[in-house]
């Protein structure tokens, strides 16, 4: 046994080296149990849920979309985001090695780490869309307040109707002068790379390394910082939205009969509760091998938890539907034309920061937030990566491994994400394989968990581990949600088969593709040794 204290105030402070040849070869335990709780806290304060809002452009569904999402939080997303905190206090291994209690579901794991990558690739995105604001923010005004002459197609100035095919002036200035946006869509290729996104996408991927290279330390320090500012954004945000005539266009607006024309809005705030609270990426598993050994330690931070991502993401909803109503109310009521999407919620922060007295400091503040939001969340989402190799070999490696992790991103976020076509890639990201693999994940953790391996066993495991024991509401939705989210999941597949569907569909089942074989061939592994055993005797 040794220990090793590198400062006084540093909140991990057991670690244990064994001989054992067991790839688990580090314990860390967080004994700061307001420390813990912060970090798992943070988890569910980030870049997405300030950001990634898939109905914001859409005032008659933006509401009965939020509805859905906070009940499905409550049902599916909440008991999956203990399931999977707890599956880290009960095991102390990584993303791979924790499936050592259900052998059969060893692909989880793999599945977890693609779905992550992937997950990680799309927010790196988002930072450098975020730098490049907060770089043209220091101009002697906003680029976007006005209208440029080059703009393509144009756009209109405000307190008019706009006109068919013309834009705002922000959407029009992030499209033709930040990205640089191909407007025929993938057809002949990508387009050039973007330079300017490209310089600040190798900017962002340098400083994730910084954040991910002393492991889960330092982002632990960037915690406070980065959900203080999440938070007073969003307050003075709130503030700000009320003061606009128009906000409240959005609950005139909204049409319930939407939740009877169509399954997809369902399936997608599903989707959308799910990667609000950071489930099925690996991450939570992460986190819950850090838990202290105090009771009630990981109930109470699971509430907290979800109570901070419920807030943080309704409220950016709120806030950005008050602002597009705004928008709308600007140009006479007449439809924005706002690109539905991920660029959607960019823009619309863009517009507002403009409306606001000293636009030019809280456009630099709204920004820089959001751009130290998008790459904490990044080396987050890195940090499970890298902790899910912990073998003696690799430890002593790791640092070469982080940096060949981050060349290996930036070079194909450069090449694919910083071109002119990137927004279309990173929209095809967001809407298959980062969205979809949850729900079948989520589903497959919670059956093996009850039926494999055993409920009151996981329990009980959970209680030697924290001294609780999880509450029924918890344990009838792992035993019952299994079978609807695999429902939810098979009637998505049953779209149209455009050229979209077929590749998204393709790239979500090649991330489900190692849960799948590998729990092919234990079983034939299984059986072929009981048959063995049974001709001996």
């Amino acid at each position: 046994m040794s220990e090793s204290l590198s400062s006084v105030t540093k909140t991990v402070t057991e670690t244990v080296d064994t001989e054992s040849t067991e790839d688990n070869l580090v314990v860390d335990r967080w004994t700061n149990n307001i420390s813990y709780r912060q970090l798992v806290m943070s988890s569910c304060i980030g870049i997405v849920q300030l950001w990634w809002q898939p109905y914001i452009h859409d005032f008659r569904k933006l509401v009965p979309f939020l509805f859905l999402y906070n009940v499905f939080s409550v049902f599916f997303a909440y008991p999956a985001f203990y399931l999977e905190l707890a599956l880290g206090v009960v095991t102390k291994k990584g993303v791979l090695n924790c499936w050592d209690l259900a052998p059969v579901a060893r692909g989880l794991g793999l599945a977890m780490l693609i779905l992550c990558t992937f997950t990680a690739l799309s927010l790196s995105a988002v930072s450098s869309w975020c730098l490049a604001l907060v770089v043209h923010s220091f101009h002697s005004f906003l680029p976007w307040l006005h209208c440029a002459s080059t703009a393509n197609p144009p756009c209109a100035a405000r307190h008019r109707p706009l006109p068919a095919g013309s834009e705002t002036p922000p959407q029009s200035f992030f499209f033709n002068f930040v990205l640089k946006l191909k407007r025929d869509g993938l057809h002949g290729g990508l387009g050039s790379i973007v330079s300017e996104l490209s310089v600040y996408y190798v900017i962002s991927w340098i400083l994730v390394y910084f954040i991910a290279c002393k492991k889960i330390y330092s982002y632990s320090k960037l915690v406070l910082f980065k959900d203080s500012l999440a938070f007073f954004v969003l307050v003075w945000s709130a503030f700000g939205v009320i003061r606009l005539k128009g906000s409240s266009r959005m609950f005139y607006d909204c049409d319930w009969n939407v939740l009877f024309e169509s399954f997809q809005i369902w399936r997608e705030a599903l989707e959308f509760a799910f990667i609000q609270m950071s489930v099925s990426q690996g991450t939570l598993i992460m986190l819950g091998s850090y838990c202290p050994k105090q009771k009630r330690m990981l109930g109470n931070t699971s509430v907290f938890a979800f109570g901070v991502s419920k807030i943080s993401c309704s409220a950016t909803a709120l806030i950005l539907g008050g602002a597009h109503g705004a928008l709308n109310w600007d140009y006479d009521n007449n439809s924005t034309h706002i690109v539905k999407g991920s660029s959607a919620s960019i823009i619309i922060w863009a517009d507002f920061v403009a409306r606001a007295p000293g636009s030019q400091f809280w456009s630099i503040l709204t920004f820089f937030t959001l751009f130290v939001l998008s790459v904490c969340s990044t080396a987050l989402l890195v940090q499970t990566i890298m902790s899910s190799f912990t073998g003696r070999s690799m430890r002593k490696i790791s640092w070469t491994f982080l940096i060949l992790l981050c060349f290996l991103f930036s070079f194909i976020g450069i090449i694919t994400l910083c071109t002119q076509g990137g927004l279309y890639i990173l929209n095809f990201l967001l809407t298959w394989p980062v969205t979809k693999p949850r729900i079948p994940i989520a589903a497959v953790v919670a059956f093996v968990v009850t039926y494999q391996y055993g409920q009151s066993t996981f329990c009980e495991d959970v209680f030697y581990a924290v001294g609780e024991y999880p509450c029924v509401f918890l344990r009838v939705c792992w035993a019952l949600t299994p079978i609807f989210l695999l429902i939810t999941f098979v009637s998505g597949m049953a779209s149209s088969p455009v050229p979209e569907s077929v590749a998204g569909w393709s790239l979500v089942m090649t991330s489900l593709l190692p849960l799948a074989v590998l729990t092919f061939l234990f079983l034939v592994y299984k059986f072929r040794v009981r048959n063995i055993v049974a001709t001996e005797k």
